[in-house]
This record gives C-alpha cells, sequence and structure tokens, in this order.
C-alpha cells in the first residue's frame, strides 16, 4: 500500500503548484490600475528584476519555480519556471502584466 501513499502525496503536491499559479494569476488580474508598488512587495517581497522603460514605466519580474526556498540567480535552471512581468506607472500603480515562461 505504500505505492499507493506515494501516488496521492504527488498528486496532492502538483495540485498545490496548479492552485498556486491559479491563485496569483487571479492576484494580478484583480489588481489592475489599483494595486501599488508596496502592496505588492507587501504580499510578495521585493521583486526578483527591476527594469526602467521609457515613459516613466517600471517593470518588475517575479521568477517562480515551484520551490519557495529557490532563489533568483538570472537563469532559469529547472524544469518548471514561470516569470509574473508587472508593469507599473510613474505613480506606482499596476497597469498591466504576463506571466510568461522563463527565458534561459
Amino acid at each position: 500500500m505504500q505505492g499507493s501513499g506515494n501516488v496521492r502525496w504527488v498528486a496532492v503536491m502538483l495540485m498545490g503548484l496548479v492552485a498556486c499559479s491559479e491563485f496569483e494569476t487571479g492576484y494580478f488580474q484583480g489588481r489592475v490600475n489599483e494595486a501599488t508598488e508596496q502592496a505588492v512587495i507587501n504580499r510578495y517581497g521585493p521583486p526578483h528584476k527591476v527594469e526602467q522603460r521609457e515613459g516613466y514605466q517600471t517593470v518588475w519580474t517575479y521568477f517562480d519555480r515551484g520551490s519557495a526556498t529557490s532563489g533568483y540567480v538570472g537563469t532559469a535552471r529547472s524544469s518548471y519556471c514561470r516569470a509574473y512581468v508587472l508593469t507599473f506607472d510613474r505613480q506606482e500603480i499596476l497597469r498591466g502584466w504576463q506571466q510568461q515562461e522563463c527565458r534561459n
């Protein structure tokens, strides 16, 4: 019976990963034109990458590698990696976001 216990454990872990990704997507969808940079920092911590663009836009990127303990090293080395790319205006309000595959 131990084999079936392992299968259940893996299934629960996979459902958790999917739920986390869906939850984050829902958070960003519901917060466009509303969330501030500070609110996002309070929820997720500092972004892994920050870029300044023309027109006073700031672009933040968070990398989700499927583990709360994985850190940002600049490239994706695991098979699972999603990037959440957030665009803020000069008033520090979230104006857009995208979920992307990480680029190596």
